[in-house]
């Protein structure tokens, strides 16, 4: 399903979970097929018509409990990335959810001459890093949004994302068949959220209650559309349009006359002639790419009967989505492509979407498939993709996550493209479109692919950092072999995903955006990989330190009949400032301790201040001063030394008494500023203090919700995630141990609104009251 850049469109499905964007993807694949059905080529070796399809990489709910649940490869081949449309993420006319999405998916069809590749993103926070795959590869953005749930969080965040880089955007309004539906509402709390640029372009016809005639009114064309059992129908003439109606109608007509800055049409307007259908669908993608008008269309769209099959009823609203997307949305030639450099960073001349151009293209999401290996997604953005291509690997700035950077020349394998929801081989992908690839060993989610004689190198798209720990140890012994390689294949997959092996508690901890999405990884380790694993309390990175100073003798006296150990040393050790760590003096005159044993002496009292003095927490923040000691010419050596020194620190401790140190954090939270009392007032019923605050710098959206910045297109570059005007930022000192959940306690706390940073500040004292529990916990 190859085509030119000029007819093929990319659009990311977003909106909250639950608003029903796979139920209308579902739709949007049927009423596709029936308009303009597509030829059934070859199926590629990777064909999802056949065997097991998980839509989004779901299976069902547990329990009915609409959470997450990770994909499960099926034998044949699946590819939990590309999945049937049946199910996912929907919603039954009754409101009942039927299961959430964690998973970016990609579809593909064909209307009027154009392909359009949908791709289906989670509306679950925890799953961000699949958005923000989805608004990569795309070069325009539908919002669903639920005329029952209306507009959350961090939806209004993701509009304000996508208008500081210039997104062209649209709302689709669903759930409108619920008798608490209202589509006028919903349009005037749309406008509120996002400015006065987003206008209805059709309407529900008037007198008509929601869901009950499905009929709906152009109001470019002025004509009604009926929709019933036996399909769509749209009538011949246009309608007299009065009331609200006409006053709708006229609002679009101006705000899209302005926005083209068209001014033949504006005269034609202005003196009251008839106005030609499509020299207003021409101005209408002029001014929807021009990132300051946002057309919303009201949708219908009864579920399937059965999950993974397509729905019976035709959706309301559907076909005339379609056309939003092929005469409204920008094709990828027009969508300004992301600033390029040398994998060193040094610059290189722009690109273009080009398909003779050089290569440029980008994995947006990676996942292994148990019998055919890692596959990857990708959009490419220049040149022209092939089978069996050589290309140049770039990963680059996730060194931090443990992903080291890399250089390396790989050749890529399989090519195929979403046709429905089904992949079938192609011999080519030319710039502007969407494939899959096989073979590449090394190629991680956010890495570029290019020439190998002109490598280049696209910035990885910013991604959230996982700020909830979870520790986790193998259940099974014969698991800890599998351990290392499964986690390392999905944090190459999944850029959310930090795996650390803490070097203070020797624990395994994942750090994950929520908990859903944490059970999707275990769950994903045991489906796909056989390692189970279970949950284990997290253990801090404490430290110990001496309440005051105090002295200590380390004697180590023995005679067995042979060669002896005898080594004394007295020392004195001191509390220091926080931040000094260890200190060692040598204060020893006259001999008492050998200089050969003074090192042996420094070795043990290091030694045993590493293993602790009580908890078994590394001691710090202290000055040990050796000031006398004895030798034996014969039973003296390096290891009694060592003990002696191991020993006058355990003396001293015993003398001083033992504080233990907890890691405090400074966290940094951004919330609108209608939650920052809430927020401050948690922060302090944490053992938190607050040190300041201030607004949230960087540029949002301006009040039309157009452009206000960035380079232009989602794969510019957008301010950081939480700036804005309305916002304040927080600033406060934490302890870690009140700070292991707040990546899921903040979204309560602000609906969803709240971002934080996290870094390691300093250690304090831990309060007498907690030092029990803390005792009591397992080493």
């Amino acid at each position: 399903m190859s085509a030119t850049s000029r007819d093929v469109r990319n659009v990311v499905l977003v909106g909250h979970t639950g608003a029903g964007k796979t139920t209308l993807m579902q739709h949007l694949l049927r009423t596709a097929d029936s308009l303009d059905p597509l030829p059934t080529p070859e199926p590629s070796p990777v064909d999802h018509s056949k065997g097991t399809n998980h839509p989004k990489g779901t299976n069902h709910p547990k329990g009915g409990s609409g959470r997450p649940h990770a994909d499960t490869s099926s034998a044949g081949g699946a590819w939990p990335g590309v999945g049937a449309a049946g199910g996912g993420a929907g919603s039954a006319s009754g409101g009942e959810t039927v299961e959430r999405s964690v998973s970016l998916i990609l579809a593909s069809l064909r209307h009027r001459g154009v392909t359009v590749n949908l791709l289906d993103t989670p509306g679950y926070p925890d799953f961000v890093g699949e958005l923000r795959a989805g608004l990569r590869a795309a070069d325009a953005a539908l919002f669903v949004i639920s005329a029952l749930e209306g507009i959350d969080g961090s939806t209004r965040m993701l509009w304000d994302e996508c208008a500081s880089v210039g997104m062209p955007r649209a709302i689709a309004i669903t759930r409108l068949d619920h008798p608490r539906a209202d589509f006028e509402a919903t349009v005037l709390a749309c406008q509120e959220a996002f400015g006065t640029g987003v206008l209805p372009v059709y309407l529900l016809a008037a007198g008509e209650a929601p869901g009950a005639g499905h009929r709906l009114v152009g109001l470019v064309t002025g004509r009604l559309i009926d929709y019933s059992a036996d399909g769509r129908h749209e009538h011949d003439r246009p309608v007299e349009l009065t009331g609200p109606a006409a006053a709708a109608r006229g609002a679009l007509l101006e705000t899209v006359i302005a926005e083209s800055e068209d001014e033949d049409l504006l005269e034609r307007y202005v003196d009251g002639a008839e106005l030609d259908p499509k020299v207003l669908l021409d101005d209408l993608e002029t001014a929807v790419a021009g990132g300051s008008f946002f057309p919303v269309l009201p949708l219908i769209t009864p579920p399937g009967p059965e999950r993974g099959t397509r729905p019976t009823a035709p959706g309301l609203g559907t076909a005339e989505l379609l056309d939003l997307f092929v005469h409204g949305f920008p094709s990828p030639s027009e969508h300004p492509l992301p600033r390029l450099t040398r994998p060193d960073g040094s610059p290189c001349p722009p690109a273009v979407g080009d398909p003779s151009g050089p290569l440029v293209a980008e994995i947006v999401r990676t996942t292994t498939d148990p019998y055919i290996g890692r596959m990857s997604l990708v959009r490419v953005f220049s040149g022209t993709l092939r089978p069996d291509a050589a290309v140049h690997v770039s990963g680059h700035g996730r060194s931090a996550a443990g992903h080291p950077d890399h250089d390396d020349d790989e050749r890529v394998g399989a090519l195929s493209q979403a046709v429905g929801i089904s992949l079938h081989s192609v011999d080519e992908c030319p710039a502007g479109g969407v494939c899959v690839i096989t073979r590449l060993s090394t190629a991680e989610t956010g890495d570029t692919l290019s020439d190998p004689a002109d490598p280049r190198y696209l910035p990885a798209w910013t991604m959230p950092e996982p700020l909830l720990p979870i520790a986790v140890h193998t259940q099974a012994r014969s698991d800890e072999s599998k351990l290392s390689a499964a986690l390392g294949r999905l944090a190459a997959e999944d850029p959310t995903l930090t795996v650390v092996q803490d070097p203070d508690t020797g624990q395994v901890v994942l750090w994950c955006m929520g908990e859903a999405h944490g059970d999707v990884v275990l769950e994903r380790l045991r489906d796909r990989f056989g390692v189970t694993l279970e949950k284990i309390p997290l253990r801090l990175p404490m430290r110990e330190t001496l309440r005051g100073p105090a002295e200590g003798l380390g004697r180590l006296v023995k005679q067995s009949g042979g060669h002896g150990q005898y080594a004394v040393c007295r020392i004195v050790v001191e509390p220091l400032p926080a931040g000094s760590g260890i200190e060692f003096v040598d204060e020893v005159v006259g001999g008492a301790v050998p200089r050969a044993f003074i090192p042996s002496v420094e070795k043990g009292v290091r030694a045993q201040l590493e293993r602790g003095l009580t908890a078994g927490f590394p001691a710090t923040d202290l000055r040990v001063r050796l000031v006398d000691g004895k030798s034996h010419s014969v039973d003296s050596s390096d290891m009694a030394f060592q003990t002696a020194g191991g020993l006058a620190v355990r003396d001293a401790a015993r003398a001083a008494g033992v504080v233990l140190l907890e890691p405090v954090l400074a966290i940094d939270v951004s919330v609108p500023d209608e939650f920052v009392g809430a927020v401050m007032n948690d922060i302090s019923t944490r053992r938190g203090r607050v040190v300041g605050m201030a607004p949230a710098g960087g540029e949002g959206s301006d009040g039309a919700g157009g452009r206000t910045g960035g380079t232009g297109g989602a794969a510019g570059e957008a301010p950081p995630p939480g700036s804005g005007p309305g916002r304040t930022a927080i600033h406060a000192e934490v302890p870690a141990a009140e700070m292991t959940r707040y990546a899921v306690e903040l979204r309560s706390v602000s609906r969803g609104t709240g971002i934080f940073t996290r870094r390691h500040h300093r250690y304090e004292p831990l309060p007498d009251h907690l030092v029990a529990r803390v005792a009591e916990e397992p080493v």
